[in-house]
Formats: C-alpha cells, structure tokens, sequence
C-alpha cells in the first residue's frame, strides 16, 4: 500500500516511514506548496490542507499539521510556531517566558484522505522548556524546540534522545500508529478494500 505524504519536511516524512513501512504503508513524497492558515487549530489547519490537496484531484494522500503550545500564552504560538521562530528565535522564546511557567506541549494532526474516505488523527506530548542562553543551543534543523523540549516524565531534551527514544514521546508516532490502524481495518495490504 503506498501512501503520499504531502510534505516539504524531511523529518516529518522519516518519523512517518519509520511509524508506517514497518506495518506494510509505503511512505512517499508528494511536494505541493500548500498555503499555510494562520488562523484555527490544528486539526483546523490540517482540513484546510487536505482540502487544498483534494482540489488538486489526489484521492490518496496524508497531511499534517503541528505546532508548540506554551501554558503561559492561550493557544500561542500553536499553528504560529515555525513563523513565530523564524521571527523572533530562541531569543525571543526566552524572553517570551522569562517569569512565566515553563510549561509546554507539542500537538499534531494527521489527516488522511483514501479513495473518498477521510480521517482526522491527532496526539500530544507534555513536558516544559528549558531556560537556556540561545548562544548556547544548537539548533536541530527543521524541529526548532526540540533541543529546548523535555517531555514529561524524562530529564532530556528531544534532541539529546535516540530516534528509538524519541518515538515514545513522539505525539506524531501515536497518530501515525493511530492511521495506520484505520488503514488496515478497511483495506489489505495492497490498498483494495479489506474483507473483513
């Protein structure tokens, strides 16, 4: 079963063929410029994708959409994350929270759309940002917060773990894992429906 991920993001496309290939989904690139919302949530978002992928006639694709949500600020910067840092940095985060709780979660959506079918997939991961001097972090390209993320429940950031320790804090695993169930309950392994 091959499934297009319509990505730009080579991390993004990793963590799905590490999630789905070894569960017999076949993860391959579909580079369209799709316009970013800037306003909703991310499940919001990520319909607002699908839609502008499904306009372009595709009837097997998989989107997603993530972003970090600060305790300290209502819903912000969430769907704002990647402009909000390419604007103000690790400078600017620190300042943003310098006296407010450190507190923090990474949420994802993942839409997929199969011959008609469409459904939404979404997880999160807790845990705070560190207080760091910005000269001192070293930037992960394309996953900004991960070298200042600690999940909950490990002393870590997500940069200082494994790919095999990541996994088990990765919000976007447990909606890939979550897809791929939906997946296999409706089709076979090679994409005709299931007969179960």
């Amino acid at each position: 079963m091959i499934l297009p991920f319509a990505t730009q993001n080579k991390g993004k496309l990793i963590e799905a063929r590490q999630v789905l290939e070894p569960l017999g989904i076949r993860v391959k690139p579909l580079s369209l410029d799709l316009r970013e919302p800037d306003f909703g949530s991310v499940e919001e978002v990520t319909g607002d994708k699908l839609r502008q992928v499904c306009a372009l006639g595709y009837r097997r694709v998989m989107v997603d959409d993530a972003g970090i949500f600060f305790s300290a600020y209502d819903g912000f910067p969430g769907i704002l994350s990647k402009r909000v840092f390419q604007r103000i940095g690790y400078k600017g985060v620190m300042k943003l929270l310098e006296g407010e709780t450190r507190e923090a979660w990474f949420e994802g959506v993942v839409a997929v759309l199969w011959e008609g079918e469409t459904a939404f997939f979404s997880g999160k991961t807790p845990g705070h940002l560190l207080k760091v001097n910005p000269a001192d972090i070293s930037p992960e390209p394309d996953f900004p917060f991960n070298p200042i993320f600690v999940p909950r429940g490990d002393c870590r950031t997500l940069s200082q773990m494994s790919p095999q320790e990541r996994k088990r804090y990765s919000y976007r695993g447990k909606a890939l894992e979550e897809l791929a169930g939906w997946l296999r309950q409706r089709f076979d392994i090679d994409g005709h429906p299931s007969r179960c």
